[in-house]
């Protein structure tokens, strides 16, 4: 051949790693042009060719697998392969954006409050992590129309409510065993209704097509992981209920008003 390379040379002039050049050619992806019977590798001009489409197709997110064969390929469907990696690509921006705004939103809590509860933390994680699931699922529920008005409010108001939540869990926590009666704990219940609220604008209306539903909502830990501690979950939800039935939103009898 006209020019070769040694592996360290090939590595300086095409910046690749002698690392990652030995890993191509174990798994057959580029095959050094020449190999001396000590067992020394040499690379060509048509080499660094290869080199090239290896880089490129990596660049475009390709796996090491896919790109083996693509290169052993006569012919491929370039089209088709590139819509299809570009949809791809576009999921794994959507999720990397999805990653960015939650660690935005816990970083915001953290330098609200200094540090925050596990299990309120991952809650409210969550709420950004499965979003489109919770839609779906108040899609079923009440009307569309109403779950896009829910969810249609600016990131930083989000940051807002998230954190005001985050507050406001850690109080009821604290609160636990208190006469759920009592005017502290119907407070600390007026405020989460009036977090509801704030993302309602300013109405129980949601709350009450929730309940006019009559729809048996079970526990899926994984779509509504909980904040709260099963023995939590019993004593909040007889503090809301009291606050409810104050309200006129429910009757003793849980029938609606």
């Amino acid at each position: 051949m006209a020019e070769k390379y040694s592996i360290g040379e090939f590595a300086k002039k095409t910046g690749t790693t002698i690392r990652a050049l030995r890993y191509y050619d174990e798994i057959h992806l580029l095959k050094p042009t020449l190999v001396s019977p000590s067992g020394r590798r040499y690379y060509s001009n048509n080499d660094i060719i290869q080199l090239q489409k290896i880089v490129a197709l990596k660049f475009l997110g390709y796996s090491l697998e896919k790109i083996s064969e693509f290169l052993h390929l006569k012919d491929w469907d370039l089209k088709d392969s590139l819509a299809f990696q570009k949809q791809e690509m576009m999921q794994k921006k959507e999720h990397i954006e999805r990653v960015i705004r939650a660690l935005d939103h816990a970083l915001h809590m953290m330098e609200d409050q200094g540090t925050v509860n596990s299990s309120i933390f991952i809650s409210l994680i969550n709420n950004i992590q499965m979003e489109d699931e919770h839609k779906e699922w108040l899609k079923g529920l009440i009307p569309e129309s109403k779950v896009e008005i829910l969810y249609d409010i600016s990131e930083e108001k989000q940051q807002e409510l998230n954190t005001r939540t985050a507050l406001l869990f850690t109080k009821m926590k604290e609160a636990v065993g208190q006469n759920p009666e009592s005017d502290d704990v119907q407070e600390l219940i007026k405020q989460y209704m009036d977090i509801t609220e704030d993302v309602l604008g300013g109405s129980l209306e949601l709350i009450q097509d929730l309940i006019n539903s009559q729809v048996e909502i079970e526990d899926d830990p994984k779509l509504f992981p909980s904040p709260f501690s099963p023995e939590e979950e019993e004593w909040v939800g007889k503090a809301m209920e009291v606050y409810l039935i104050r309200k006129g939103v429910i009757t003793d009898g849980n029938e609606t008003s």
